[in-house]
């Protein structure tokens, strides 16, 4: 499969970004050739998630349509840039230690609509740690971890990564089990602000909502 051209400026951006963070790890840079391709993330997702990917705007909209629905606007506007329109061109994250909360928006399908239609839950540690020219994600979000990787995708970041429940031994790797693993795309929202978009999650919720933000 051959990988879509990289636009610049924004191309470049993301290659400096994660360049920087690989050189701040004294990691080895001849992968950037390969890694910088928008292929290497298709070559791992699993089919599901690709379908998952393919509907993040109807995430949104149907996550929207949800919080009018509960009368819940003022909620969602209190959340600010979070979920207003990404930068066109991004400063993307290096790594180094950030503070994240998990935030839903809408209901997913069967759930009970007395839940609220938009929860922000406390913010926590994360980190990105880079790998190579890749960056690792791990956020404690309170009783569950969220474990992942990031992968450039001309001016964003697609997440691929899986949910460890606080009292379990060990942790899963992407593509072990489907019912844990997640979809996402990193994007920046504000000036040191950015968020992993997780549509239609498994468990709760239209759309998830990772923010990210300096410790």
């Amino acid at each position: 499969m051959t990988g879509k051209p990289m636009k610049a400026p924004a191309a470049l951006l993301l290659g400096t970004a994660l360049l920087m963070s690989a050189c701040s790890k004294g990691d080895d840079l001849r992968r950037y050739a390969v890694v910088r391709r928008a292929d290497v993330w298709q070559a791992v997702i699993a089919d599901a998630d690709r379908r998952r990917l393919s509907r993040l705007s109807d995430a949104w909209e149907q996550a929207r349509i949800d919080v009018a629905r509960a009368g819940a606007g003022d909620a969602l506007a209190a959340l600010g840039p979070l979920t207003g329109p990404a930068q066109a061109m991004p400063q993307l994250p290096r790594a180094g230690a950030f503070r994240c909360r998990l935030v839903h928006l809408g209901w997913r399908q069967g759930q009970p609509q007395d839940v609220p239609a938009v929860q922000a839950g406390p913010f926590q540690p994360c980190r990105l740690a880079a790998d190579g020219v890749l960056l690792r994600f791990e956020a404690d979000t309170g009783g569950q971890q969220q474990i992942g990787t990031l992968y450039p995708d001309v001016d964003r970041l697609i997440y691929l990564g899986t949910v460890k429940l606080a009292d379990e031994p060990g942790r899963h790797a992407y593509g072990e089990d489907g019912d844990r693993d997640q979809l996402g795309v990193l994007e920046q929202v504000a000036p040191d602000q950015w968020r992993i978009a997780l549509p239609w999650p498994r468990w709760t919720a239209r759309l998830t909502l990772i923010d990210i933000r300096p410790a």
